[in-house]
């Protein structure tokens, strides 16, 4: 089992919101049924490969639990990888500074052992929601 979520560690707001209720969520999981939480990773992979270097993937995706994989890539393959997804980025403009925001769709993914999608998870509802969506499915 396999939950993916695209995003970037520069993001001011819903990765960030989105990382802690997946990792939330697998650990209301565990506390629950610890071999089904067993059986799922959890992925994180930008799309701002400019910026999140492997290291900072790695920091990012550790900062909300250990068992989170971050991922990064050139940009050709990020773009392919988003793609494949349907996953819609597009970098915003530069700001004073150097800075700048990448509108990106924030749906997190559940992939089956096959890699068949299984569903999406309601992150939106919180960490509660997601515990009883990877529930349901996971076996």
């Amino acid at each position: 089992w396999r939950i993916v979520y695209f995003g970037y560690t520069y993001c001011p707001d819903i990765c960030p919101t989105d990382m802690q209720r997946v990792a939330q969520g697998l650990k209301e999981l565990k506390a629950a049924d610890p071999d089904k939480s067993g059986k799922i990773v959890p992925i994180f992979i930008t799309i701002d490969p400019d910026r999140d270097t492997q290291a900072v993937v790695g920091e990012f995706a550790a900062a909300f639990s250990p068992d989170i994989v971050g991922l990064t890539g050139t940009p050709e393959q990020i773009a392919a990888t988003a793609k494949t997804f349907k996953v819609f980025h597009a970098k915003g403009e530069t700001q004073p500074g150097g800075g700048y925001l990448v509108d990106h769709s924030n749906v997190v993914y559940l992939f089956g052992p096959d890699g068949a999608p299984i569903a999406t998870l309601p992150t939106d509802k919180g960490a509660k929601a997601v515990a009883a969506e990877l529930d349901r499915w996971v076996s």
